[in-house]
This record gives structure tokens, C-alpha cells and sequence, in this order.
């Protein structure tokens, strides 16, 4: 038996590897100029390339997980052009973004077809009620 490291392997786009939220936040924020915001327009392919080259750049992760995280992103962007993602977005802004790229950075994704965005709403609304009850629960118990 020899005690060989063994080489990095392809990601499997069938199921992408899950990656850390903070790394898909990290895209976003290289997307938008240091702020945590989605943009208003359509991104061009050049848009995308410059965030991942940056990115590629900025993370120190190894190559088949920065790989993970790009293709999560490409696919979180286009699940966020959906109409159930991006109301939850409008509804509740900053919180609900939040939530996406937890979605995003955990649920089971296939390159080709993307994220199903009716599983990434209910993930989002999921997490934003838990979030409003939680609030809820500690301001009754200050409260009392």
C-alpha cells in the first residue's frame, strides 16, 4: 500500500458539492462592490467572468472548491431571476438574500438544470419565519 496523496478530482456537476454560505457571499460582494446586494440588471457573460477571475484571485481554497462555489453561484443568480425568489427578496431585502445563499450554499444542485427555485423559496420562507418567531419569542420574554 502506498501512502500517495491523491489528485484533486472533477466535481461532479450531476451534485455539486455544498460550500459554505460566506463563500457565495463572497461572489456576491466581488459582484457588487463590497456591498451584499443583488443587481438591478441583467449581467453580461464578461460580469461574471470578471467575478470569478477576481474570485479565483481573492479565495484560498482549492481549485475543485472554488470550482463548487462558482457553479452555486451561476446558479443562485439565475434563481433569483425567478418570480418566488425575487419577491421573497423584495418583501424582505437584506434577511431574505441572506437566507438564499444559505439555500444556495446547501441544497442539492445539478449544473445543468440549476437550483429548483419553488425548493428555494420554501427554504427562504422556511428560514425567514423561524428568524420572525425567534424575534417574536424574545421580545414576549423581555417583555414579560
Amino acid at each position: 500500500m502506498t501512502n500517495e496523496k491523491a489528485p484533486e478530482t472533477a466535481v461532479d456537476t450531476s451534485d455539486v458539492p455544498r460550500v459554505g454560505a460566506r463563500e457565495l457571499a463572497l461572489a456576491l460582494k466581488i459582484l457588487s462592490a463590497g456591498n451584499l446586494l443583488l443587481p438591478s440588471v441583467t449581467l453580461s457573460d464578461e460580469d461574471l467572468r470578471r467575478v470569478e477571475q477576481d474570485f479565483w484571485q481573492i479565495s484560498p481554497r482549492a481549485r475543485v472548491r472554488k470550482v463548487a462555489v462558482l457553479l452555486r453561484f451561476r446558479s443562485f443568480l439565475e434563481a433569483t431571476r425567478t418570480r418566488h425568489v425575487s419577491d421573497l427578496i423584495a418583501i424582505h431585502g437584506q434577511a431574505a438574500l441572506v437566507t438564499a445563499l444559505e439555500a444556495a450554499a446547501n441544497m442539492r444542485l445539478n449544473a445543468k438544470w440549476g437550483f429548483n427555485p419553488h425548493k428555494m423559496a420554501r427554504a427562504m420562507s422556511e428560514a425567514l419565519t423561524t428568524a420572525t418567531e425567534g424575534y417574536g419569542i424574545q421580545g414576549q420574554a423581555v417583555a414579560a
